[in-house]
């Protein structure tokens, strides 16, 4: 996701960098193994990526690296670069602490991290015969076959792996992907209970800039704020909203709040056919112009993962067939001048303009995102 210097692209890639390098460095603090696994080159004649065969042949090398070095390897997992970002060392070590035959992942429905573990040694059935639970070679000719990291928790399971979310686990869903979420992750450094992180990754989200000048700032934090406290406005999301942030609104937020949950674990629902949106048909049948303006209508302030707009309207949950990587991160950030597709322009302009404030995004957003503008929302920042 590298970019030229001054792009979107470019200010992702710095931090997510440093969250990896910090991420490391905690997963080798609690007695993990890390082996860095190198993206791969993009080749424009290859097939698409696939990343159940570019994982499986790098962990086979490490285990058979580690097997040459004498040591027993009783548990693999995976982590994205940006990815457990918030997590506190109580998660952490959850995460690393599957039991035998056991998958831990912090979103059994996309899988961002996970940790599986193979059955060291055979138990007696009911019945009295002995079996034997899935090895680690089992786990790994399994996800061979996963096209994502999203789906790696489910493959699992399909080979007989139990699982085991940590979707109730604090920030573990919080993934950094775009801009916007480097953003999201510094208003996070400003609120009381959530984790410090590594000074240098604080430097870098303080001094980053995005193309135009301005700081990683989340849009319209404060009118939102202003809409979640007073009890006589109402909130309206729309997209893959978890049902825990749905509760946690319930009881936190003072506004009323209407939901539009749509597509949740799209990226992993493989064979389901293609994402399906209302808001999309709405796009296709009246403009994106007139969403925003229905949408407005329907509250005080809106927060629009539009993530699911573009997946159902390119009829695909893969992001080749969005508004290219650019766009998608300008978008969120009402930069429409940098916005070549028509409608996510048509989108970005008529949200700039509504008298009502939109926060736009993407799956970071609308899970541990909106907890994050909550906190902020009663601290008044």
């Amino acid at each position: 996701m590298d970019g030229p210097f001054g792009t979107y692209a470019a200010v992702t890639a710095g931090g997510t960098q440093l969250l990896a390098a910090e991420l490391s460095q905690r997963l080798a603090r609690v007695g993990a193994a890390v082996v860095a696994l190198h993206a791969q080159a993009h080749d424009p004649d290859a097939a698409a990526f696939h990343w159940g065969r570019w994982f499986a042949t790098a962990a086979r090398v490490a285990l058979n690296d580690a097997e040459r070095r004498g040591s027993h390897v009783d548990a693999m997992g995976y982590a994205g670069a940006g990815s457990l970002a918030l997590l506190d060392d109580a998660g952490l070590e959850d995460l690393l602490a599957p039991t035998p035959g056991e998958v831990v992942g912090n979103n059994r429905y996309s899988a961002d991290a996970f940790v599986v573990a193979g059955a060291g040694h055979a138990t007696e059935a009911p019945d009295g015969t002995t079996r034997r639970g899935p090895s680690l070679e089992r786990a790994l000719d399994r996800l061979e076959a996963c096209p994502s990291d999203n789906t790696a928790v489910r493959c699992l399971e399909s080979a007989g792996f139990r699982s085991r979310d940590l979707a109730e686990t604090a920030w573990s869903r919080f993934d950094v992907d775009t801009p916007l979420d480097l953003a999201l992750l510094r208003l996070a450094t400003r609120l009381p209970r959530t984790r410090a992180i590594d000074r240098a990754l604080a430097g870098y989200l303080e001094m980053a800039r995005l193309p135009g000048g301005g700081e990683l700032l989340v849009p319209e934090l404060d009118r939102i704020g202003a809409v979640i406290r007073d009890p006589n406005r109402q909130l309206v999301l729309a997209g893959r909203v978890p049902s825990s942030v749905l509760r946690e609104l319930e009881t936190e937020a003072a506004c009323r709040v209407r939901a539009f949950v749509e597509e949740r674990g799209m990226r992993s629902a493989r064979g389901a056919g293609p994402p399906r949106s209302l808001l999309a048909r709405w796009v296709e049948e009246h403009g994106a112009a007139k969403l925003v303006a229905e949408l407005a209508n329907l509250g005080d302030a809106v927060i629009l993962d539009t993530r699911v707009v573009m997946a159902a309207l390119g009829g695909s949950a893969e992001m080749d067939a969005w508004p290219p990587s650019e766009e998608r991160f300008a978008s969120d950030f009402a930069d429409s001048g940098s916005i070549q597709t028509p409608w996510l322009r048509e989108m970005v302009e008529a949200a700039r303009q509504s008298p009502v404030p939109f926060l736009l995004g993407g799956h970071s957003l609308v899970s541990d995102g909106i907890r994050l503008v909550l906190a902020a929302a009663w601290l008044g920042r």
